[in-house]
């Protein structure tokens, strides 16, 4: 058996990476194993939240994203394309709702008029009742994602090659195996698999809440489509999101199982003609991304940490595991500070 690092963390997406990055930062030997694959996060919208659109239904979520969306600003600099959000409203039914709730969280908006509107390049749709520009960005998230992982290796950590590397159980161990790496156990183990972690417990034989999503969305593969990063927040609340490869359109809720592919793809449809009936809506299609989460209601909708060596109802014990979810991207930071804090502990 070989000598593991400290720290390992299993997952090389946005949040085993920020895990990794804050581990460092605090002095651990850490080690990242991944396959490099796009995650959940790259396949989707792409927001850097500022946690407006959260503000009045999920105000946990909203001051996460408030709050830890300025620790991304140092990794994107200023040769990562980024557009800016902006909120539109077909009616003033829901805009003091909004407003109130941005006043209480500290979002500054910006209310715009209609020729203001026009600057940022929204294209023909019905004239909103109020418009606000937002302190959102679209980004390319491929581009933040390999930026990040530089400074998690300028920071020490060491990025293990893209083979594979399967768990295995041994007793309240989790053991890991490679190729190249043998059989070995982590001290502590982090796992930050995105919508994997779910069958990755399963596989281990560990209990869990954890239940997979598939959240529709739509994509406009037009590469010469320019629009800002826009969200309609009273109606169906469309969110439309510019990214390289075309302008992403999504709509809130869960469909319903079994999943009817044409139904959604229609809802899609439906919504974007209506909101914005000169984009070419009969070149929309549709695409999945996924997400683990817990079924029920938890304390903190913004992030999912569970040290398994002490585990809460629900969950199997792991002696050196950690689980690590953050709810969106945006807050990958606030889940790595408790992943942190849970290593930490155990020293």
């Amino acid at each position: 058996m070989h000598t593991a690092p400290e720290t390992v963390v299993l997952g090389t997406g946005f949040a085993g990476l920020t895990a990794a990055v804050r581990l460092a930062e605090d002095g651990y030997r850490v080690r990242c194993h991944g396959d490099r694959a796009m995650g959940a996060s790259q396949r989707n919208f792409g927001q850097l939240h500022s946690g407006a659109v959260y503000a009045p239904v999920l105000p946990e979520v909203a001051a996460a994203c408030w709050q830890h969306r300025t620790r991304w600003f140092g990794l994107l600099g200023s040769d990562i394309p980024r557009t800016y959000g902006l909120a539109l409203f077909s009616a003033y039914d829901e805009v003091e709702r909004y407003t109130q709730a941005w006043s209480n969280l500290g979002i500054p908006v910006r209310p715009l008029s209609a020729g203001k509107l026009d600057c940022f390049g929204v294209g023909p749709c019905p004239a909103p009742e109020a418009a606000f520009a937002l302190p959102d960005v679209s980004v390319d998230v491929s581009a933040l994602h390999a930026r990040t992982a530089t400074h998690a290796a300028d920071l020490g950590v060491a990025l293990a090659p893209p083979e594979s590397c399967a768990v295995v159980r041994s007793g309240d161990d989790v053991i890991l195996w490679g190729p190249s790496l043998g059989y070995y156990r982590p001290s502590t183990l982090v796992l930050a698999t995105g919508h994997h972690t779910a069958h990755l417990l399963d596989l281990l034989g560990l209990q869990h809440p954890l239940s997979i999503s598939r959240l529709p969305y739509g994509v406009l593969d037009r590469s010469d489509l320019r629009h800002p990063l826009t969200y309609w927040l009273d109606g169906d609340l469309l969110a439309l999101s510019p990214q390289p490869d075309g302008l992403h359109v999504a709509l809130p809720g869960r469909p319903t199982e079994p999943v009817d592919e044409a139904k959604e793809h229609y809802r899609l449809a439906a919504s974007l003609s209506q909101r914005w009936p000169a984009l070419p809506v009969e070149k929309l299609r549709l695409a999945w991304g996924q997400v683990a989460e817990p079924t029920g209601s938890r304390p903190d909708p913004s992030a999912l940490v569970v040290d398994l060596s002490s585990p809460p109802p629900g969950w199997g014990r792991a002696a050196n595991l950690i689980v690590c979810l953050p709810g969106k991207w945006t807050t990958a930071w606030h889940s790595a500070d408790q992943v942190a804090q849970a290593v930490g502990a155990r020293a």
